[in-house]
């Protein structure tokens, strides 16, 4: 059973751990690309309802010329409503990776997600009982056990 359960974990775990790993480095850019949106919105929009409008996270106003009033990724014409938004994203195959690994309780797949936790605390608590603790293999997989609880304190403290 251990290791049939190891078996279908293992697909989950490379999908959290490719996802990861790029979340690790979404400050950076790494992987995305710019995607440049252009749309028309209703005119004559006050800065607080165009950053609604626009979806932008963190909406700032930069500058603005005449009618044409420029922020964070783009611009957009007061008179005639049209903007221009260029945007920092995901390949869509990625995208779907992230949201899975970020998925939250109110998403409908989220009992996967508990599923996989739960498998993957069935894997950690039974593979420490696979081996006599008396044996050489019992000893080590109680040590490693405890360093990884030890590292886990140690990297909350610190983090």
């Amino acid at each position: 059973m251990h290791r049939d359960i190891g078996y279908l974990t293992i697909g989950l775990t490379l999908v959290y751990a490719l996802s990861g790993i790029v979340l690790i480095y979404r400050n950076t850019g790494f992987l995305r690309y710019e995607k440049r949106v252009e749309k028309v919105i209703e005119a004559n929009l006050s800065t607080e309802q165009l950053g609604e409008k626009l979806r932008i996270h963190r909406f700032k106003v930069a500058s603005q010329k005449g009618d044409t009033i420029f922020f964070n990724g783009g611009h957009y014409i007061k008179t005639t409503g049209e903007s221009v938004v260029v945007r920092k994203t995901y390949p869509e195959t990625m995208l779907k990776l992230i949201r899975l690994h970020m998925m939250s309780g109110n998403n409908k797949f989220s009992v996967v997600g508990l599923i996989y936790g739960i498998l993957l605390t069935f894997l950690a608590v039974s593979g420490v009982f696979m081996y006599k603790f008396r044996s050489k293999n019992g000893r080590r997989s109680i040590v490693l056990t405890l360093l990884g609880i030890v590292l886990s304190i140690v990297l909350l403290i610190f983090f």
